[in-house]
């Protein structure tokens, strides 16, 4: 899964920063290619975080199952730990990043304390409203994820004192398939009349309520994969190119949103709205199997490359924007095109340099200290 999380955050990176690079599509020769360029990126921010979803729905999927088959009754003691070992994964860096970038934006006063700011640490700033604008836009796909991490068990612990399971397998499939069907159709309600106007991008996709279903895609491949996994190996080719044209197909569509997205049409409109965040991670969940059988990608140094970026992936998502772009370019005007060139090549530099300290000097420590007093699963 390397090389997918690789190209998960470097298509956030790129779609994200390159907004900077603009100028350069109004330069002599060269800005025919650069416009092409930029406009073939800007969905990649998008598609990213999609897949992120779906590999954090995959991975927390197989705990899940793991510790739910293994346990001779699944406990509050089992989600428990499930939830310190998350945690601490997550959180610590999270925290940090966020001080720093609360300190940030009131040091070089890009905007007056907005009296939010809190409702951040504990994911409440898009828990059941659209994301708050201007500040720190990353965090919204995280609370997608960390309430996720929150609720997932505790349905399924629920689920398995009300109903006790005597095939294991089927009650697992039957809870995530509930839980799945549970928040698609709050948003399939919400797609006849928009709580939060016709914008879905801030109304739907960013709203935590919205998008709980989110990472059940990879959930439930993660179940297929442990229980049928020869099934998934024998279809993973057809799997692969279904992936591939509904990842196309969602591309075309965030390319094109007047057509369904943002569609004046109220029939499209509904469809993008009930359904166009289901297809994006339903999608890139049909990859899974293929992907989940590549270990290496090419040459032994272009494999250790792919892991180094995908271990500092997490720490690259937290700074890449709100911390570094923001600091490095916020009232910085520079007019040569080698000028821009120059200052983005140093910009993707100090990401890289600050993303490996975080995750050598400030994550890996905590996850050390996280296996010393939790069971890994």
């Amino acid at each position: 899964m390397d090389i997918i999380r690789s190209v998960a955050i470097l298509s956030v990176v790129f779609a994200h920063t390159s907004g900077f690079l603009e100028p350069l599509a109004n330069h002599g020769h060269v800005s025919g290619c650069v416009h092409v360029v930029l406009i073939a990126l800007q969905p990649l921010g998008v598609l990213g975080v999609e897949l992120f979803f779906v590999l954090s729905g995959f991975l927390i999927g197989n705990i899940l199952i793991h510790t739910f088959m293994s346990a001779n009754r699944f406990s509050f003691s089992d989600i428990k730990n499930f939830w310190v070992r998350r945690w601490f994964r997550t959180l610590p860096v999270y925290w940090l990043i966020l001080t720093m970038v609360i300190g940030m934006f009131w040091a070089m006063q890009i905007h007056k304390p907005l009296g939010y700011e809190w409702q951040y640490y504990p994911f409440l700033q898009n828990l059941v409203t659209p994301h708050p604008p201007y500040f720190f836009g990353e965090a919204w796909s995280l609370s997608v994820e960390e309430w996720s991490y929150l609720l997932l068990p505790v349905f399924l612990l629920v689920a398995s004192k009300l109903f006790p399971p005597l095939d294991k397998a089927k009650f697992l499939l039957r809870v995530f398939a509930l839980y799945l069907l549970l928040f698609t159709a709050i948003r399939f309600v919400n797609a006849f009349h928009p709580l939060y106007g016709s914008d879905a991008d801030a109304g739907i996709r960013k709203v935590v309520v919205f998008r709980l279903d989110a990472i059940m895609y990879g959930v439930l491949f993660a179940h297929f994969q442990y229980f049928q996994s020869w099934q998934l190996n024998k279809w993973k080719y057809p799997l692969l190119l279904g992936g591939l044209c509904g990842v196309s197909l969602c591309y075309y569509l965030l390319q094109k949103p007047e057509l369904v997205i943002m569609s004046e049409n109220i029939y499209l409109k509904f469809l993008g709205d009930a359904f166009f965040y289901m297809l994006l991670p339903l999608s890139f969940s049909f990859v899974l199997p293929f992907a989940n059988g590549v270990k290496r990608v090419g040459s032994r140094v272009l494999t250790n490359v792919v892991q180094y970026v995908s271990r500092i992936s997490y720490a690259m998502y937290l700074t890449h924007y709100s911390l570094i772009y923001i600091a490095f370019f916020y009232n910085r005007k520079i007019a040569s095109h080698y000028q821009i060139l120059l200052a983005y090549i140093a910009y993707l530099l100090i990401l890289f340099t600050v993303s490996s300290l975080l995750y050598a000097y400030f994550e890996r420590p905590f996850m050390h200290y996280r296996d010393k007093i939790t069971t890994a699963k």
